[in-house]
């Protein structure tokens, strides 16, 4: 199902479910969400000041998403693609069982990140683009 420039905050309205929509420019403001498994795309979206706690982040896309004072605890990202996301203030911190977020088979394309304690090292594990091997093709092949 798509959305499209809907605002979804705990006090008005919480989406419909984090499961196979697509969410275009729409705004998640102050959404606890405690288990439950992501696979949506979002392009476009603000998320702010939301709570995920034992979230499953599956195969999800994230395209131009702003996270900010978002929070994050024993959340596992698997196989997710993030392109031009800006993540600002935001904790990946252990759930009460002390198991830290977990970053598996992730893209992280131009995204940028400030003050988020537990994603620093995803970003630092990674080269930069300038250092990264550039694919070389033989003349005469595309």
């Amino acid at each position: 199902m798509l959305f499209e420039g809907e605002r979804f905050e705990t006090s008005l309205r919480k989406p419909a479910g984090w499961n196979d929509h697509i969410y275009q420019y729409c705004e998640f403001i102050g959404i606890d969400t405690e288990g439950g498994n992501v696979d949506s795309t979002f392009i476009g979206c603000t998320i702010e000041r939301c709570t995920w706690y034992w979230g499953l982040f599956n195969c999800a896309l994230f395209v131009n998403v702003k996270f900010t004072n978002c929070t994050f605890r024993g959340t596992s990202f698997a196989g997710c693609k993030f392109v031009e996301c800006e993540f600002v203030d935001c904790h990946f911190v252990e759930d009460n069982l002390n198991s830290a977020c977990s970053f598996n088979d992730n893209a992280w394309y131009k995204c940028t990140q400030s003050r988020c304690p537990g994603l620093e090292a995803e970003f630092h594990s990674r080269p930069p683009a300038s250092r990264r091997p550039v694919a070389k093709y033989a003349k005469g092949r595309a």
